[in-house]
């Protein structure tokens, strides 16, 4: 069966000396892998077609068995070029395709995820330096809410009274954790969280507007809840082992994503080659 659909390349990875598979995200079959025969030779018709981040108009034949699929035609309709030029947004960008590919299923509808992972992927080079891990962590709320997988964040208001500013959240339910609801739930795995990271997850839970992502990230609500970096290092840490916990993806990736963008490379001159006399 031919299919033809929208799709964005989220991995590509040698198959062979002239071949690669690449793995793409669809909004109607999700997570999709093909095969690109002679990819790699001086006069494929595939050459400059496709890249990382490209969005293509792809055309596969679709198999059922081993999963791995052939493509036929494949043309860009987005190149997102800027992203060659910040490594910073490419580092964010290569994060969120491979935690992408390793939450998305194949043959499955996912339109919510891939409209949303196109918008972050045109946003990243528009977002400055010190917005890009709210951009991703924005990018990590939504995707958890849309796996069905979103944290209930309401309170007790018997173990959760205004004056506790720190709070204990169970990563088994999902919820915080109420002794007198489930007194057995002592062995749970927790993690504190303040009460203050609670309402920035609440605003980006809650708010995402129609227009880019760009426009997101800089909305009053974001301003006001950055303006604490403590805060979104303890947002950070709850998502990182929430999403570790849930989709249990490995938390190195995450980990070196974001120690890449809080490098800040000092410039050296290059030191003058000098001929002794």
């Amino acid at each position: 069966m031919i299919i033809h659909t929208e799709a964005t390349a989220l991995q590509i990875r040698p198959w062979s000396k002239t071949s690669h598979m690449v793995t793409w995200l669809t909004p109607d079959y999700g997570r999709i892998v093909t095969s690109v025969k002679g990819a790699c030779r001086p006069k494929s018709a595939f050459l400059g077609q496709y890249d990382l981040f490209y969005t293509c108009d792809l055309l596969f034949y679709r198999r059922e068995r081993d999963g791995i699929h052939s493509i036929r035609e494949c043309s860009p309709s987005a190149l997102r070029e800027p992203l060659r030029r910040c490594w910073r947004s490419a580092a964010a960008a290569a994060y969120l395709a491979d935690l992408t590919a390793r939450v998305t299923v194949s043959h499955q509808e996912s339109a919510a995820v891939y409209t949303l992972l196109n918008r972050m992927l045109d946003a990243l080079p528009l977002t400055p330096r010190q917005d890009l891990k709210v951009l991703i962590l924005l990018y990590e709320v939504q995707l958890l809410s849309m796996l069905g997988l979103k944290p209930n964040l309401t309170l007790c208001p018997y173990c959760h009274k205004p004056d506790r500013q720190w709070l204990r959240f169970s990563l088994p339910s999902g919820r915080f954790a109420c002794p007198h609801l489930n007194p057995d739930s002592n062995g749970d795995t927790t993690i504190s969280m303040q009460r203050d990271v609670r309402e920035i997850l609440l605003d980006m839970l809650e708010t995402l507007p129609d227009g880019s992502a760009a426009d997101m990230v800089t909305s009053p609500e974001i301003k006001k809840n950055r303006a604490n970096p403590h805060l979104l290092l303890g947002l950070s840490r709850f998502l990182g082992m929430f999403i570790t916990f849930h989709l249990e993806v490995p938390s190195a990736v995450r980990r070196v994503a974001f120690e890449l963008l809080d490098k800040n490379p000092a410039r050296k001159t290059a030191p003058l080659e000098t001929s002794s006399p």
